[in-house]
Order: C-alpha cells, then structure tokens, then sequence
C-alpha cells in the first residue's frame, strides 16, 4: 500500500499523469487511522501456522471525535509572505530550471518573469502538453488567471501591458515511483511561450512551507479581501481535554 501526508506523495503512470491520493485504500491491513482491519486478522492467522504470533490481544482501534465545524477566518496570500515563504535570494536563469536543479525536493516553487510587450488583445500563454511537471496557477500582477496542468491543460489566454509580472506557482503532486518515467523532474520542464515569443530571464523562488509555519503563525501582514488565487487560510478550535483522532474535511473547496 502507498500513502502520503502533506507534501511527499507519489504517482502512477498510465498513458496519463495520476497522482496518489492520501489513503491507506490499498488494500492494507491497516485502515487510515492505524486501526486493525479483517486483513491483519488473516494475516495473523496465516502467520500462526508456521511459527508463534504475540499472545494477547490485539490493541483496540483508537477512539475518534468529530470537532465540528471549524470557520477559518484568517486568509493569508501567498504572494503577500514571499520574502517569509523564500528568505534566500532567487536564482535568476534565462530558461526555468527544474526543482531538482536547485534542490528543491518536493512541494512548491514560484517561477517569475515579465511580459515582454503590451498584449491588448488575448494572447495564448503556452507551454508543451508534458512542461508542467504537475500544476501551475498562473497569477499577472498578483491576481490569479487560470491553471495549467499536466497532460490536461497546456494554455490560457492572457492580456496585459509590458512590465507586468507573470508568476507561475508550481506544485509537484508526487513522483512517479516505477517504470519508464520514474526520472520525473518538477516544476517548468520547457520554455513558455507567449504568442510566438519564448519567455526569458526568470526569478526562480525555491519555498520552504514547513520552517515558515513553524514559525510565528500566522503571519502578521494586512489581510487581503480577495478569494481569488493561492493563499493560507487559519481556524482555531478547542479540544475537549483530550486527543482523539479525527478527519478533516472541506465541502465545497478545490485546488482549482
């Protein structure tokens, strides 16, 4: 069986891109919360007959509390905590380079550049069916304008006016783990293309969430009252005294 938590999943590869989802759903032994199932029960038994097992009992499932809903009110944008998000300077390099040329081996990276002219009319903002290694919100001026993702969605239709800064916001949704593509490079794996113009002279900004949330969290900056674009979002609850598993859900939201 597979799992991740936070940022270090995996990923099949089946004519398409498929990122593993976070769940002990393999088949395992043991469910999602560490729990026994019937499997490990089998497992135990057959186990039984060629040599002895632990006496005793198995331990018990853990107990589980369900906390209700939690508001989060506190909205954070992401490019408002760049400087906290990537305190090291970015690399400058003419064409993007790869998260793992700069070492960065999981998670997210921001790719920086500038428009090259005054674009008053859409222009088609391009990159190769496999150059997203794996998502990208693209963002001009700071305001969020569409995803790009791999093997799904390679272009968009942007305006703007020379000088306008064009981000794109990289998340590798896991490493193929087997097979013919396991050397599975993230970030921008080929140049972007404005119109018929390649795109050049890029801030790379490599960033490291876990050390910025250990840190003082959440961040003291002006809030936005935009819902638009990458951003962090903060809730605060109580327990009851005591530390019971739960699940996290959230109805109604998306990556994109």
């Amino acid at each position: 069986f597979c799992s991740h938590r936070f940022l270090y999943s995996g990923a099949d590869y089946k004519d398409k891109y498929y990122p593993i989802t976070t769940s002990y759903d393999y088949d395992a032994p043991l469910s999602e919360a560490g729990d026994p199932t019937e499997k490990l029960y089998d497992i135990r038994a057959i186990i039984g007959k060629f040599q002895l097992v632990p006496a005793g009992p198995m331990p018990p499932p853990t107990p589980k509390f369900s906390y209700g809903y939690i508001s989060l009110p506190l909205r954070v944008a992401f490019l408002d905590i760049l400087s906290l998000l990537s305190p090291g300077l970015p690399f400058h390099s003419s064409f993007p380079l790869t998260f793992e040329t700069v070492m960065q081996t999981h998670g997210f990276m921001l790719y920086r550049t500038v428009l090259p002219d005054d674009i008053l009319q859409p222009v088609l903002l391009s990159v190769l069916e496999n150059g997203i290694h794996d998502l990208a919100y693209v963002l001009l001026n700071g305001e969020y304008k569409g995803t790009l993702e791999r093997d799904r969605v390679n272009a968009i239709n942007i305006t703007g006016q020379l000088g306008d800064s064009l981000d794109f916001l990289v998340e590798s949704m896991g490493h193929i783990n087997f097979g013919a593509n396991n050397s599975d490079f993230k970030g921008l794996t080929h140049n972007i293309t404005l119109g018929s113009t390649i795109l050049s002279n890029w801030l790379i900004y490599p960033l490291d969430i876990d050390s910025a949330v250990a840190q003082e969290w959440p961040p003291y900056v002006p809030q936005s009252n935009s819902t638009a674009g990458p951003a962090f979002y903060t809730g605060v609850f109580k327990t009851p005294g005591i530390n019971y598993d739960t699940y996290v859900k959230f109805p109604g939201w998306s990556k994109v």
